[in-house]
Formats: structure tokens, C-alpha cells, sequence
């Protein structure tokens, strides 16, 4: 198997989710969290994140 690029882990409260994104071959910013109250929205925000990261 290869190296692990991200972590991504989803919790979700009462009325919110919420994103802690650990991006490993990302010096800049390597821990992100993302706050939404849908859970489409919040996986939304991680594809954006990560397409980001590799442009």
C-alpha cells in the first residue's frame, strides 16, 4: 500500500457536522476543519480542499 496523503475524520452534533482534514504532504496548511449544517455541504468543502491542494 502507499503513504497516507490525508486523515479525514467527520463528527456531527446536534445540528452541524464538522470536518478535521490532517494533510500530510501539505507544509502550508496541514490542518483544516470545516464547519457546515449539512453534511452534503461539508463533503462538498473536502472534494473543494483536496482538488485544491492538487492543482
Amino acid at each position: 500500500m502507499g503513504d497516507t496523503i490525508y486523515d479525514i475524520e467527520i463528527f456531527q452534533g446536534t445540528s452541524y457536522f464538522i470536518a478535521k482534514i490532517i494533510a500530510h504532504s501539505s507544509k502550508e496548511k496541514p490542518i483544516r476543519e470545516y464547519k457546515t449544517n449539512t453534511l452534503e455541504e461539508l463533503l462538498e468543502n473536502i472534494a473543494k480542499d483536496i482538488l485544491e491542494d492538487h492543482e
